[in-house]
């Protein structure tokens, strides 16, 4: 779901990536976009589609650690004052 992100953006955002590394808990991405969005535009963008995806990854998926996992976005939220249940970034 990252990967096909990023497709998307590279083809309708103008994403140039020059490389990146997909971890279990984070991204590192060497990239430059296009002066009208913005990295900081496209880091939003990016940042609040995923989240959204995981998220509904994580609930519709069998997985043993799901509510695991959905403690931790929890907790992650509470520590912020935002109209939303969980952060995962």
């Amino acid at each position: 779901m990252i990967v096909d992100s990023l497709h998307h953006c590279q083809k309708e955002k103008g994403l140039e990536i020059y490389g990146w590394c997909l971890m279990p808990s984070h991204l590192h991405l060497i990239c430059s976009v296009s002066s009208e969005i913005g990295m900081s535009g496209f880091l939003r963008d990016l940042k609040k589609f995923t989240s959204k995806e995981i998220v509904k990854l994580v609930v519709e998926t069998p997985e043993s650690r799901r509510e695991w996992i959905l403690k931790q976005f929890e907790s992650a939220y509470k520590l912020l004052k935002c109209n939303q249940k969980y952060k995962v970034w």
